[in-house]
């Protein structure tokens, strides 16, 4: 069937395939041309949700939104499918029109959770932003696309519709529909649609068109595409079944116009009979003219002329009877013709005794026939030998007259005799038909015939089963193509992903290394802090700020620190000088307990004295020699070292000092550790990749 697409490109092509693969044949006449405003954009910010109405707005949102991840309401599936084309994953279908598209949206979002911005064209079908506005939500429209109507169509599809060369139209929107309409009856082609039928795809579209004179307009059970499809298929099958019906109809016609009924065929034989009584009255009445001939001679010998005649259109009737049957026989009932013909195909064991009963009184009537009709014919012979001398009265005429009866009489009987022999080839037929009969009886019962009715719809299921099977050969290349597809756009993830990969490690590695720069400078800036022996607080915050755990240990160690400080390198280095000679005297003077002591002890306050240049050996002099060397060779952690070394009462001298240099140690060491880390981090995150 040639189908009229109205729909707007790509669209309509995508649908002529899907036809094609149907067996059907196509004209593609786009009602509008679309036109989609690349430059603008959607802000997403705040949004819950997308309302796309129709394929061309999921086409035209693929390049005005970034964002894949926000929720999207379809109007059917068809756009729902568009949609997930364009990149978007969380997408709900609606049931194919407005009204659905809204009970979707209010059963599955919340006002609360945002507004909804409605993807459209310049034109829209239905109040969706008024239905949702009443239901407590907050819809915005944005116009991404532009519908533009044809003004004429093709010179092409014109000259077919005129010609009624496309019997179907399909129409898929309110608008496109409308359209259509104005066009067809500017150009003056409506008288032209009365052949035409219009498949909608719903109620609304039909609206449209309802003005024009359609052969039918069929609407879908549900607005989508596969119900509008399946119309196509149902009305085809529905327009098959009619046409297959007309055909046994018009034969009951002119079955009931010939006359003939099943009851007639099986009366045929005693009407014969009848005749046989006529022939005995109108012999008697013969025979009575006979008697009477002396008083009125010429009127009976015209009675016997009328009876005769009789007589010779029976037989003339009987004789070309073999002629006239191949003739009536296509009107005569199935019944009577079978046993006229002898002929009675796949019968039943009961059926074929019927038969034979019949055929054995057609016989017995054709053998009465035969007696009556050679009495007839010895009857009409006396009477033309008593009407002999009136023949010579008539001029002749009788004379003649029986000269030709007598010859076609002659002929009748060799007829009748051929009828006989025909007969006879028939019960030897039906003889034989017998014995196959019961060989089958004897093996496996005969299906009967099917009936009319059985047989269309066993044609109308072979029909279904054929457009199956075409169906499932066009989805299996469908398959393969889209498997096809499948591999393609496969590889092409696949690629997208390495590249994805490629660029968030480069990202990652981007930020580690600036997270990395952020930590060298805020221990940079905390060193700086530390160098005096102010509180560094400050600094220790900004260090945390951008530190990972693994520099929580380090961190904890200078907590207790930065509020107070440490002292500075310099200091330690006076304030060791300052306590180096008392270190070692108290090491070599006794107790104070005694007055022995204590005079010493005096004494030592006024007079101090070290050894300075002693650095071997474990004594308080040597200890404090090498620890006073490394405190000028700015080693704090030997110096330390050293000092940790001295007991009793140089140890309680040297705890003060002792104190702010572990603090300043710990402090530096700290610090220390921290810059490690972090560069040691930033040489070897490069080669992790």
């Amino acid at each position: 069937m040639k189908i009229l697409i109205t729909r707007p490109e790509p669209d309509g092509s995508r649908l002529a395939r899907i036809l094609k693969k149907m067996g059907h044949e196509t004209r593609i006449a786009p009602m509008m041309h679309i036109e989609t405003f690349g430059d603008r954009k959607i802000d997403a910010d705040g949004a819950q949700a997308l309302l796309i109405t129709s394929a061309n707005g999921a086409r035209a949102l693929g390049p005005a939104l970034k964002e894949r991840k926000i929720k999207v309401f379809a109007v059917g599936d068809a756009t729902a499918e568009a949609v997930r084309q364009e990149g978007f994953n969380d997408v709900a279908a609606a049931g194919g029109d407005v009204h659905s598209l809204a009970a979707k949206v209010v059963a599955d979002a919340k006002p609360e959770d945002g507004r909804l911005i409605h993807v459209a064209g310049s034109e829209v079908a239905g109040d969706l932003s008024g239905m949702l506005t009443e239901k407590g939500f907050q819809c915005e429209r944005v116009v991404l696309y532009e519908a533009l109507p044809v003004t004429s169509l093709e010179t092409r599809i014109v000259k077919e519709i005129k010609a009624g060369a496309i019997p179907a139209a399909l129409f898929y929107s309110p608008r496109t529909a409308a359209i259509f309409a104005g066009l067809v009856v500017a150009s003056g082609l409506a008288p032209y649609l009365k052949n035409m039928t219009a498949y909608c795809l719903s109620a609304a579209v039909a609206e449209k068109i309802s003005e024009l004179s359609w052969e039918a307009v069929e609407v879908a059970a549900e607005p989508n595409q596969e119900n509008l499809l399946a119309l196509l298929t149902a009305v085809g099958q529905a327009k098959h079944k009619l046409h297959s019906d007309e055909t046994p109809r018009e034969r009951k016609m002119s079955d009931k116009n010939s006359g003939k009924t099943e009851g007639e065929a099986k009366t045929a034989v005693p009407v014969a009979g009848t005749d046989k009584s006529e022939t005995k009255t109108a012999g008697n009445t013969a025979s009575e003219g006979a008697t009477e001939s002396a008083a009125t001679e010429k009127p009976k010998s015209r009675a016997g002329l009328i009876v005769g005649a009789l007589v010779v259109v029976f037989c003339l009737g009987l004789a070309a009877w073999p002629l006239l049957y191949p003739k009536v026989e296509p009107y005569l009932p199935a019944e009577t013709a079978a046993i006229i013909s002898g002929q009675f195909g796949k019968a039943t064991a009961s059926d074929m005794s019927d038969a034979t009963a019949a055929i054995e009184a057609v016989r017995d009537n054709l053998k009465t026939e035969y007696a009556a009709l050679s009495d007839r014919i010895s009857a009409l012979e006396e009477k033309v030998a008593n009407t002999a001398g009136g023949t010579v009265t008539d001029d002749g005429q009788l004379a003649t007259l029986s000269g030709a009866l007598k010859e076609e009489l002659n002929g009748l009987s060799g007829k009748i005799e051929e009828q006989q022999e025909n007969l006879a080839a028939a019960l030897e037929k039906l003889d034989r038909q017998q014995d196959s009969i019961a060989e089958l009886e004897k093996a496996e019962p005969a299906v009967a015939d099917l009936s009319p009715e059985v047989q269309n719809q066993i044609v109308d299921l072979k029909t279904a089963l054929l457009d199956i099977k075409t169906q499932m050969s066009s989805l299996q290349t469908e398959l393969a193509s889209d498997r096809d597809t499948v591999k393609a756009q496969a590889s092409q993830i696949s690629s997208l992903e390495g590249a994805l990969k490629a660029e968030i490690a480069g990202k990652t590695e981007e930020e580690a290394e600036n997270q990395r720069t952020l930590m060298l400078l805020a221990v940079g800036q905390l060193q700086r802090e530390t160098r005096t022996n102010e509180p560094f607080e400050n600094g220790l915050k900004q260090v945390s700020a951008v530190a990972n755990d693994k520099f929580a240990g380090l961190l904890e160690q200078l907590q207790p620190i930065a509020p107070v400080g440490a002292p500075t390198m310099a200091s330690l280095q006076r304030d060791f000088a300052s306590i180096a000679t008392d270190i070692s005297q108290s090491a070599r003077l006794p107790s104070e307990e005694t007055w022995y002591g204590q005079a010493l002890h005096r004494i030592a306050s006024a007079i101090k004295f070290r050894r300075v240049d002693d650095y071997e050996g474990d004594d308080v002099d040597a200890i404090v020699a090498r620890a006073e060397q490394s405190l000028a060779n700015n080693d704090l952690d030997k110096a330390v070292a050293e000092i940790d070394k001295l007991s009793g009462a140089a140890a309680d001298v040297a705890a003060p000092w002792l104190e702010k240099a572990k603090t300043r140690l710990t402090v530096e060491q700290s610090i220390n550790g921290l810059l490690q880390a972090a560069t040691t981090t930033a040489v070897s995150a490069p080669t992790s990749n």
